[in-house]
């Protein structure tokens, strides 16, 4: 007697690439080992951006500081913007000694999550 579950395996393996073929979108590495790259220059892209966010919030509260003159809802709106800057770059900077750290107890390089080297698996 045929066993039915034994011919569906059987086909299964019979086909060489059962899934296909994937072609990744434009702008993705084709590779591999370029994703490491590529998650290394959006982490890099974030941090510009938030550290000109912070030099605008310096010089936007600087100027208030300047110009609110005796009115001290200005003045203590434009404190607040500079402390607030000051704790976004504290926290920026503490972000990467916090995944150094990590990278370091989990993977014995201080490098290991900030420039990851992926490899193929073949």
């Amino acid at each position: 007697m045929i066993n039915p579950l034994e011919i569906i395996i059987k086909s299964a393996h019979a086909v060489d690439d059962p899934i296909g073929t994937l072609t990744l979108p434009s702008g993705l590495p084709q590779d591999i080992t370029k994703t490491g790259d590529f998650i290394s220059g959006i982490v890099r892209f974030i941090f510009i951006i938030a550290g000109l966010f912070t030099l605008w919030q310096f010089l936007t509260g600087g100027l208030g500081m300047i110009t609110g003159g005796a009115d001290k809802g200005k003045l203590t709106e434009a404190q607040h913007k500079i402390q607030m800057a000051i704790t976004g770059l504290a926290i920026m900077a503490g972000s990467f000694i916090i995944i150094a750290l990590a990278s370091q107890l989990l993977f014995g390089n201080f490098m290991a999550i900030l420039a990851p080297e992926l490899q193929s698996v073949q």
